[in-house]
């Protein structure tokens, strides 16, 4: 019984060191979190209104040939995939992981490539032969314009060049702290409908634009402007869910650890009071036989 005592001891002296660091992690992901939502919330009203003025003006883009508005025919496709570069935030790559490799097995060998951004997805799928066009990975949890604006490079240059004629995103989209949501959606090419999917009622009323200096100078600056802030808004989503993940896991690591020490601190003083008990019953043995 000695020994159970010290094990029990061991063990909670463990559980306690566990649970100071999955606290002191719970905290510097509220932290990360917070500096993240707060970029996210700044940034959502910019690309809103961008891409709601770039869907009024589709048109005119299409008319005047613009290729990333001109229909092609699709032969291939890139999944961009934004995963984390690290663990211990819960089923955060779990769902995005899943309909990736769904997407995948949808098409024909060849005619689907995925651009991962984040070591999470890379790791998976390079080690079951995927085809992996690009990776970017050590973001080390921060927003970070000229990563981003790499990714929409990359994106754009492959577009443009006849490597892919079709480009989605797949991310986890920031819902609340408590809830993020998988998203699947179309980047590449663009079409109006798309492009004001989800603008209100006062904001479809089609104008009629003066263009100033050009046609094609002002595409060739608000185009761009739009794809890179698609993707730097995409990837805020994806880091923010990821801070919440790993707050939330993090928190309810906590929460085990604190379960499982009170029940091995209620063994151990079951354990106590047995030990005690059997050495009070030696004693008083020990006592009766002396009197006989």
């Amino acid at each position: 019984m000695p020994q159970s005592l010290k094990v029990l001891r061991r063990r909670i002296r463990s559980i306690g060191n566990t649970r100071q660091i999955t606290r002191a992690m719970e905290m510097v992901s509220a932290a990360k979190l917070r500096q993240a939502q707060r970029a996210l919330m700044e940034a959502r009203p910019y690309a809103r209104h961008l891409q709601i003025l770039l869907g009024r003006l589709a048109p005119v883009a299409e008319v005047a040939g613009h290729p990333f508005f001109a229909p092609r025919s699709v032969k291939r496709a890139s999944l961009v995939i934004f995963t984390s570069d690290r663990g211990l935030c819960g089923s955060y790559n779990t769902a995005i992981i899943r309909q990736a490799e769904g997407q995948l097995k949808e098409h024909r060998l060849g005619t689907l490539e995925l651009v991962c951004v984040g070591r999470a997805g890379f790791d998976y799928f390079s080690k079951r032969n995927w085809p992996v066009a690009a990776k970017y990975a050590d973001m080390a949890g921060r927003l970070d314009r000229k990563k981003s604006d790499a990714v929409a490079d990359f994106i754009c240059d492959r577009f443009l060049g006849g490597g892919t004629d079709e480009v989605y995103l797949l991310y986890n989209a920031f819902v609340s702290t408590a809830d993020y949501r998988p998203t699947y959606e179309k980047f590449l090419d663009l079409d109006q409908s798309a492009l004001m999917r989800n603008a209100p009622a006062e904001e479809r009323v089609a104008l009629d634009y003066i263009f100033e200096p050009g046609r094609e100078r002002v595409f060739d600056r608000l185009v761009p402007a739009y794809l890179h802030s698609k993707i730097f808004i995409t990837l805020a989503e994806a880091l923010t869910s990821e801070h919440s993940a790993r707050m939330l896991a993090m928190n309810n690591a906590t929460k085990n650890c604190e379960d499982l020490t009170d029940s091995l601190t209620l063994s151990m003083n079951k354990a106590r009071q047995s030990a005690i008990t059997k050495d009070l019953i030696d004693i008083v043995g020990g006592a009766e036989a002396l009197k006989k």
